[in-house]
Protein backbone atom coordinates (compact mmCIF):
# COMPACT_ATOMS: atom_id res chain seq x y z
CA UNK A 1 0.00 0.00 0.00
CA UNK A 2 1.59 3.63 -1.09
CA UNK A 3 2.08 6.25 1.50
CA UNK A 4 -0.89 7.24 2.95
CA UNK A 5 -2.64 10.26 2.06
CA UNK A 6 -4.26 13.07 3.96
CA UNK A 7 -7.20 14.86 1.40
CA UNK A 8 -9.33 17.76 2.81
CA UNK A 9 -13.06 16.93 2.77
CA UNK A 10 -13.69 21.03 2.05
CA UNK A 11 -17.15 22.01 3.70
CA UNK A 12 -18.18 24.89 5.03
CA UNK A 13 -19.08 25.64 8.80
CA UNK A 14 -22.49 25.20 8.56
CA UNK A 15 -21.70 21.60 7.19
CA UNK A 16 -19.35 20.27 9.44
CA UNK A 17 -20.86 17.03 11.95
CA UNK A 18 -19.55 19.22 15.16
CA UNK A 19 -21.07 22.01 13.66
CA UNK A 20 -23.71 23.91 16.25
CA UNK A 21 -25.28 25.37 14.09
CA UNK A 22 -25.76 22.94 11.17
CA UNK A 23 -28.07 24.07 7.96
CA UNK A 24 -31.45 21.74 7.24
CA UNK A 25 -29.83 20.04 4.66
CA UNK A 26 -26.32 19.33 5.72
CA UNK A 27 -27.34 15.69 6.19
CA UNK A 28 -25.98 15.86 2.38
CA UNK A 29 -22.86 16.32 3.81
CA UNK A 30 -22.96 13.23 6.14
CA UNK A 31 -24.47 11.22 3.37
CA UNK A 32 -21.18 11.53 1.44
CA UNK A 33 -18.84 11.45 3.92
CA UNK A 34 -20.32 8.29 4.96
CA UNK A 35 -20.39 7.00 2.06
CA UNK A 36 -16.97 7.87 0.59
CA UNK A 37 -14.51 7.38 3.07
CA UNK A 38 -14.37 3.75 3.70
CA UNK A 39 -13.86 3.49 -0.18
CA UNK A 40 -10.99 6.28 0.16
CA UNK A 41 -9.64 4.60 3.11
CA UNK A 42 -9.28 1.34 1.54
CA UNK A 43 -7.17 3.43 -1.60
CA UNK A 44 -4.92 4.49 1.14
CA UNK A 45 -6.38 8.36 1.51
CA UNK A 46 -7.61 9.41 5.04
CA UNK A 47 -11.08 12.22 4.33
CA UNK A 48 -10.89 14.92 6.86
CA UNK A 49 -13.83 17.18 6.72
CA UNK A 50 -12.35 20.67 7.23
CA UNK A 51 -14.12 24.05 7.00
CA UNK A 52 -12.63 25.74 3.96
CA UNK A 53 -13.27 29.56 6.03
CA UNK A 54 -10.55 28.14 8.75
CA UNK A 55 -7.54 25.94 6.90
CA UNK A 56 -4.22 27.51 6.11
CA UNK A 57 -3.17 25.45 2.68
CA UNK A 58 0.39 26.57 3.69
CA UNK A 59 0.43 24.74 7.33
CA UNK A 60 -2.31 22.17 6.82
CA UNK A 61 -0.02 19.33 5.38
CA UNK A 62 -2.71 18.54 2.81
CA UNK A 63 -2.12 15.98 -0.04
CA UNK A 64 -5.28 17.18 -1.87
CA UNK A 65 -8.07 19.24 -1.52
CA UNK A 66 -11.67 17.67 -2.68
CA UNK A 67 -14.32 20.37 -2.50
CA UNK A 68 -17.29 18.99 -1.91
CA UNK A 69 -19.95 21.28 0.45
CA UNK A 70 -18.48 24.35 0.41
CA UNK A 71 -22.13 26.09 0.18
CA UNK A 72 -21.91 29.23 1.71
CA UNK A 73 -18.81 30.28 -0.92
CA UNK A 74 -21.88 32.23 -3.06
CA UNK A 75 -21.79 34.83 -0.50
CA UNK A 76 -17.97 35.30 -0.48
CA UNK A 77 -16.83 34.51 -4.11
CA UNK A 78 -13.82 36.65 -4.10
CA UNK A 79 -12.51 35.10 -0.53
CA UNK A 80 -13.35 31.89 -2.10
CA UNK A 81 -11.65 32.23 -5.01
CA UNK A 82 -8.56 33.69 -2.92
CA UNK A 83 -8.93 30.29 -0.84
CA UNK A 84 -8.67 27.98 -3.92
CA UNK A 85 -5.52 29.91 -5.56
CA UNK A 86 -3.65 29.34 -2.00
CA UNK A 87 -4.71 25.80 -1.67
CA UNK A 88 -3.37 25.16 -5.60
CA UNK A 89 0.02 26.49 -4.39
CA UNK A 90 0.15 24.12 -1.69
CA UNK A 91 -1.85 20.51 -3.30
CA UNK A 92 -3.96 19.69 -5.86
CA UNK A 93 -7.54 20.96 -5.95
CA UNK A 94 -10.61 18.55 -7.43
CA UNK A 95 -12.67 20.04 -9.21
CA UNK A 96 -9.72 22.07 -10.69
CA UNK A 97 -9.63 26.20 -9.68
CA UNK A 98 -9.85 26.78 -13.00
CA UNK A 99 -12.72 25.26 -13.96
CA UNK A 100 -14.60 26.10 -10.44
CA UNK A 101 -14.18 30.07 -11.37
CA UNK A 102 -15.58 29.51 -14.87
CA UNK A 103 -18.81 27.74 -13.30
CA UNK A 104 -19.62 29.97 -10.51
CA UNK A 105 -20.52 32.40 -12.96
CA UNK A 106 -23.80 31.81 -14.38
CA UNK A 107 -22.14 32.79 -17.71
CA UNK A 108 -21.07 29.89 -18.25
CA UNK A 109 -24.31 29.45 -19.84
CA UNK A 110 -24.09 31.77 -22.45
CA UNK A 111 -20.97 30.32 -23.72
CA UNK A 112 -21.92 26.70 -23.87
CA UNK A 113 -25.06 27.91 -25.72
CA UNK A 114 -22.51 29.70 -28.04
CA UNK A 115 -20.55 26.36 -28.88
CA UNK A 116 -24.52 24.97 -30.14
CA UNK A 117 -25.08 22.81 -27.40
CA UNK A 118 -28.62 21.89 -25.81
CA UNK A 119 -29.02 24.79 -23.00
CA UNK A 120 -32.02 26.34 -21.94
CA UNK A 121 -31.25 29.68 -23.73
CA UNK A 122 -30.29 32.88 -21.01
CA UNK A 123 -30.34 36.40 -20.86
CA UNK A 124 -28.05 38.60 -18.79
CA UNK A 125 -28.30 42.25 -18.08
CA UNK A 126 -25.74 44.15 -19.66
CA UNK A 127 -26.74 47.68 -19.25
CA UNK A 128 -28.69 49.76 -16.35
CA UNK A 129 -32.20 49.70 -16.44
CA UNK A 130 -32.52 46.31 -18.17
CA UNK A 131 -36.69 46.06 -17.70
CA UNK A 132 -38.30 41.97 -17.42
CA UNK A 133 -39.96 43.02 -20.26
CA UNK A 134 -36.28 43.33 -21.97
CA UNK A 135 -35.14 40.08 -20.80
CA UNK A 136 -39.10 38.36 -22.19
CA UNK A 137 -38.36 40.34 -25.52
CA UNK A 138 -34.60 38.43 -25.82
CA UNK A 139 -35.85 35.29 -24.71
CA UNK A 140 -38.86 35.22 -27.02
CA UNK A 141 -40.88 34.22 -23.82
CA UNK A 142 -43.47 35.81 -21.36
CA UNK A 143 -42.92 33.71 -18.68
CA UNK A 144 -39.35 33.46 -17.33
CA UNK A 145 -37.26 32.73 -14.29
CA UNK A 146 -34.86 35.15 -12.82
CA UNK A 147 -32.19 33.61 -11.45
CA UNK A 148 -28.92 34.78 -9.75
CA UNK A 149 -25.68 34.92 -11.09
CA UNK A 150 -23.39 33.53 -8.24
CA UNK A 151 -26.26 31.34 -6.65
CA UNK A 152 -27.54 27.80 -6.09
CA UNK A 153 -30.25 25.42 -4.54
CA UNK A 154 -33.00 27.41 -5.66
CA UNK A 155 -32.42 30.62 -3.70
CA UNK A 156 -33.38 34.27 -4.30
CA UNK A 157 -35.23 32.88 -7.72
CA UNK A 158 -38.40 34.88 -8.87
CA UNK A 159 -40.74 32.97 -11.42
CA UNK A 160 -42.59 35.83 -13.46
CA UNK A 161 -45.88 34.60 -14.82
CA UNK A 162 -46.75 35.77 -18.15
CA UNK A 163 -49.62 37.80 -16.90
CA UNK A 164 -47.04 39.76 -14.35
CA UNK A 165 -46.06 43.65 -15.70
CA UNK A 166 -42.38 43.60 -16.37
CA UNK A 167 -41.65 47.32 -16.36
CA UNK A 168 -39.09 46.74 -13.51
CA UNK A 169 -35.63 47.15 -13.73
CA UNK A 170 -33.51 44.10 -13.45
CA UNK A 171 -29.99 43.80 -11.19
CA UNK A 172 -26.69 42.84 -12.95
CA UNK A 173 -26.57 40.36 -10.28
CA UNK A 174 -29.42 37.73 -11.89
CA UNK A 175 -30.49 36.74 -15.18
CA UNK A 176 -33.19 35.57 -16.86
CA UNK A 177 -34.20 31.82 -18.60
CA UNK A 178 -37.52 30.87 -19.82
CA UNK A 179 -39.37 28.88 -17.98
CA UNK A 180 -39.46 25.63 -18.81
CA UNK A 181 -42.98 23.72 -18.05
CA UNK A 182 -40.96 20.09 -18.33
CA UNK A 183 -39.51 20.45 -14.81
CA UNK A 184 -43.62 20.30 -13.59
CA UNK A 185 -44.33 17.15 -15.11
CA UNK A 186 -41.19 15.15 -15.72
CA UNK A 187 -39.24 16.72 -13.48
CA UNK A 188 -35.05 17.52 -13.44
CA UNK A 189 -32.54 14.61 -14.51
CA UNK A 190 -29.06 14.66 -13.07
CA UNK A 191 -25.90 12.71 -14.20
CA UNK A 192 -22.97 12.31 -12.32
CA UNK A 193 -19.66 12.11 -14.18
CA UNK A 194 -16.54 10.72 -12.27
CA UNK A 195 -13.92 12.28 -14.89
CA UNK A 196 -15.63 11.18 -17.95
CA UNK A 197 -16.98 7.93 -16.82
CA UNK A 198 -20.82 8.03 -16.00
CA UNK A 199 -21.16 6.85 -12.44
CA UNK A 200 -25.35 6.97 -12.41
CA UNK A 201 -28.79 9.23 -12.86
CA UNK A 202 -31.29 10.09 -10.44
CA UNK A 203 -34.81 12.09 -11.62
CA UNK A 204 -35.79 15.09 -9.16
CA UNK A 205 -39.42 16.21 -8.75
CA UNK A 206 -40.87 19.04 -7.15
CA UNK A 207 -43.35 19.08 -4.60
CA UNK A 208 -46.90 20.15 -5.70
CA UNK A 209 -47.67 23.72 -6.66
CA UNK A 210 -43.87 24.31 -6.84
CA UNK A 211 -40.96 24.36 -9.46
CA UNK A 212 -37.74 24.27 -7.37
CA UNK A 213 -36.64 20.56 -7.12
CA UNK A 214 -34.14 20.66 -3.85
CA UNK A 215 -35.02 18.82 -1.05
CA UNK A 216 -35.50 21.98 1.00
CA UNK A 217 -37.90 23.24 -1.08
CA UNK A 218 -40.23 19.43 -0.54
CA UNK A 219 -38.24 18.04 -3.76
CA UNK A 220 -38.14 14.48 -3.98
CA UNK A 221 -35.77 12.15 -6.02
CA UNK A 222 -35.79 8.50 -7.23
CA UNK A 223 -33.28 6.85 -9.80
CA UNK A 224 -33.21 7.13 -13.62
CA UNK A 225 -32.41 4.59 -15.82
CA UNK A 226 -30.97 6.69 -19.01
CA UNK A 227 -30.40 5.20 -22.21
CA UNK A 228 -26.92 5.14 -23.99
CA UNK A 229 -27.93 8.32 -26.27
CA UNK A 230 -29.40 10.07 -23.18
CA UNK A 231 -25.66 9.67 -21.78
CA UNK A 232 -23.59 10.92 -24.67
CA UNK A 233 -25.36 14.06 -24.98
CA UNK A 234 -24.70 14.66 -20.97
CA UNK A 235 -21.03 13.55 -20.93
CA UNK A 236 -20.89 16.27 -24.51
CA UNK A 237 -20.90 19.17 -22.14
CA UNK A 238 -17.96 17.95 -19.85
CA UNK A 239 -15.97 18.71 -23.50
CA UNK A 240 -16.69 22.60 -22.94
CA UNK A 241 -14.86 22.96 -19.22
CA UNK A 242 -11.46 24.35 -19.04
CA UNK A 243 -10.21 21.87 -17.45
CA UNK A 244 -11.70 17.96 -16.85
CA UNK A 245 -13.54 17.88 -13.88
CA UNK A 246 -12.66 15.02 -11.15
CA UNK A 247 -16.61 14.86 -10.07
CA UNK A 248 -19.56 16.80 -12.37
CA UNK A 249 -23.51 16.69 -12.21
CA UNK A 250 -25.18 17.83 -15.38
CA UNK A 251 -28.58 18.77 -14.63
CA UNK A 252 -31.30 18.74 -17.42
CA UNK A 253 -34.57 19.02 -18.48
CA UNK A 254 -36.29 17.13 -21.11
CA UNK A 255 -37.67 19.38 -23.62
CA UNK A 256 -39.69 18.92 -27.14
CA UNK A 257 -37.59 15.33 -27.39
CA UNK A 258 -34.39 16.82 -26.07
CA UNK A 259 -32.51 16.97 -22.93
CA UNK A 260 -31.84 20.79 -22.02
CA UNK A 261 -29.17 21.71 -19.92
CA UNK A 262 -30.26 23.28 -16.72
CA UNK A 263 -26.76 23.79 -15.12
CA UNK A 264 -23.49 22.50 -15.18
CA UNK A 265 -22.54 21.83 -11.58
CA UNK A 266 -18.54 21.42 -11.49
CA UNK A 267 -18.08 22.85 -7.58
CA UNK A 268 -20.08 21.62 -4.70
CA UNK A 269 -23.33 19.71 -5.71
CA UNK A 270 -24.37 17.26 -4.32
CA UNK A 271 -23.85 13.85 -6.07
CA UNK A 272 -26.38 11.26 -4.80
CA UNK A 273 -24.53 8.49 -3.56
CA UNK A 274 -27.38 5.77 -2.60
CA UNK A 275 -27.68 5.64 -6.21
CA UNK A 276 -24.43 4.13 -6.72
CA UNK A 277 -22.76 2.40 -4.05
CA UNK A 278 -19.73 2.18 -6.42
CA UNK A 279 -19.11 5.72 -6.08
CA UNK A 280 -16.77 6.50 -3.31
CA UNK A 281 -14.59 3.28 -5.26
CA UNK A 282 -14.54 5.89 -8.59
CA UNK A 283 -13.83 8.68 -6.97
CA UNK A 284 -11.08 7.67 -4.94
CA UNK A 285 -9.06 5.78 -7.81
CA UNK A 286 -9.62 9.54 -9.58
CA UNK A 287 -8.19 11.05 -6.44
CA UNK A 288 -5.74 8.58 -6.38
CA UNK A 289 -4.87 9.30 -10.62
CA UNK A 290 -4.97 12.47 -9.70
CA UNK A 291 -2.09 12.21 -6.65
CA UNK A 292 0.19 10.17 -9.22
Amino acid sequence: MPDRKKVAFLACKHNLTTSPDRWPDAFEHDVELEAFSPAFAAAGMDLVEVDWEQVDPSAAGFDLYFVRTTWNYKEVPDAFTSFLNRAAECAPVANDPRTILWNMNKRYLGELESHGLSVIPSAFVDKPGTSIDDLRHALGAQEIVLKPLYGGGGFDMRRIGADEPGDDSVADTHFAQPFVTGILDQGELSFVFVEEDFSHALRKRPADGNYLIHTHHGGTDEAYHPSLVEIDACRSFLDVMPVPGLATRIDVVPHQGKLLLMELEAIEAHLFPAYNPRLGDMLAAACRRLLG
